[in-house]
């Protein structure tokens, strides 16, 4: 299995402060193998951003290149760029204004640790002021478009469909995101890598709904934190605060559902002599309108699940290889199989063998294309299904099916040595032989 380095890049813009000017002077870059700690927070509420890095062994001209303090914030600056991942796949992951820097012996140690303290967007936060009138009919983008063009590097990210044009003349004097926390306060307002963006509360970052499970980097088990849901997993540079997620955990299935992410933290060490986790931390919040909620009340069922033993057969086939012990028919597979593989022809329709609602539509590694259906609690356990392998899929999270409904297409993804379907069926996360719900093929 090929392994990727962990890799990062710094980038940092010296220069000099003119009240709101800034006049780039110097340029410095600081990647691997120069070790590197970092710690960084963003989100969907209106705060700055924030970084802590720490890079060691810098040289002292870097480091005195780099030094920032009190005494002369109000002259110079240093604006950072923070890229990391993996091998060449490095996205930014962070930008901002440096706001503290020090070099330091620590801990009676030989090594020079220099620590960042920056944040994002510090010209938009502290010195973005409006001052203007604007006629009826303007509109959001219009009155953002104007509040960012003097505030150096932030621009317009998206903006909620939702928000109608002003209904009448309206004049905006003050510091600009108290104005627009007055103006649009039922809507979330942040800026995330230099881009202002305001949220409804349906709305989603566009982009690719991303699947978080035990498979794609999980760790642990999903956690209730009061009207929120947190959970860890491994280093993800993509993700943004907004964007949309699925969680799928074996553990506590009753998480399992779609999600807005309202908080990251990133955090770990990249270093050629030190070893240990990138851990990427998130808290999720339910999306309105979604049916399930999180208290143990909506854990009956809600979609009218059939019961055990009365299941139609998802797709018309032969079973290729049946549920339990096995031999791996491919590298990677498991020999214990936790569902039954049913051999079809490729596009063969996969129908819902019972009603229930999608909960994840996405690549699962090994699994490739997959649809999980919830079908509430059954005989007191709660049950889901899985249709792995697929082609494609025909639904949507958060839809719900009712029996005979076609929901996929019979396919060859992921760990896959033809066209076939795996099936599956799990009882509070474990998996159990599909034949008690759907009988013999």
């Amino acid at each position: 299995m090929l392994k990727l380095q962990r890799n990062y890049r710094a980038e940092f813009e010296i220069g000099e402060r003119h009240g709101l000017d800034l006049i780039p002077r110097d340029k410095l870059t600081v990647s691997y193998p120069f070790s590197c700690q970092f710690h960084i927070s963003s989100g969907t509420y209106q705060t700055q951003n924030q970084g802590v890095f720490q890079l060691v062994n810098l040289s002292r001209n870097d480091q005195a290149r780099l030094w920032l303090d009190m005494w002369n914030f109000g002259k110079k600056y240093i604006y950072m760029k923070f890229y990391a991942g993996y091998g060449e796949n490095m996205p930014l992951v962070f930008s901002g204004y440096i706001q503290n820097c020090t070099s330091e012996k620590q801990g009676g140690s030989t090594e020079f640790i220099t620590e960042i303290l920056a944040s994002a967007s510090t010209e938009f936060y502290e010195y973005g002021f409006l001052n203007a009138t604007f006629t009826k009919g303007t509109t959001l983008k219009d009155i953002l478009g104007l509040a960012t063009s003097g505030s150096g590097k932030i621009s317009v990210g998206y903006i909620t469909p939702d928000i109608e044009p002003l209904p009448r003349n309206k004049t905006f004097i003050g510091q600009t995101l108290d104005l627009l926390g007055r103006e649009y306060g039922g809507y979330n307002i942040f800026v995330d890598n230099d881009e202002i963006n305001i949220l409804g509360d349906k709305d989603l970052i566009p982009g690719e709904v991303l699947v978080i499970s035990d498979e794609s980097g999980l760790l642990g088990s999903p956690r209730r934190a009061n009207a929120y849901v947190e959970c860890d997993m491994l280093f993800e540079p993509q993700i943004r605060a907004g964007q949309g997620v699925t969680l799928l955990s074996y553990s506590q299935t009753w998480l399992n559902q779609s999600y807005r992410v309202v908080k990251i933290e990133h955090k770990g060490v990249i270093s050629p002599v030190v070893s240990g986790k990138l851990i990427t931390s998130l808290t999720l919040s339910i999306l309105p309108g979604d049916a399930r909620t999180l208290t143990k009340a909506t854990q009956t069922v809600q979609s009218g699940g059939a019961t055990s033993g009365q299941w139609q057969k998802p797709v018309q086939g032969r079973v290729s290889s049946p549920f339990g012990r096995r031999t791996a028919p491919i590298s990677g597979a498991s020999t214990n199989h936790s569902g039954m593989d049913i051999a079809a022809n490729m596009n063969t329709p996969v129908n819902a063998p019972a009603n229930g609602k999608v909960i994840t539509t996405g690549w699962i590694k090994g699994y490739g294309k997959t649809i999980i259906i919830d079908h509430g609690v059954i005989n007191g356990k709660k049950v889901t299904s899985l249709y792995g392998h697929l082609n494609n899929w025909l639904v949507n999270p958060g839809q719900n099916v009712y029996t005979g409904n076609q929901i996929g297409l019979v396919g060859s993804t992921g760990n896959s040595t033809g066209p076939h379907l795996h099936f599956e069926v799990r009882e509070d996360g474990t998996a159990v032989n599909p034949t008690k719900y759907i009988g013999n093929y």
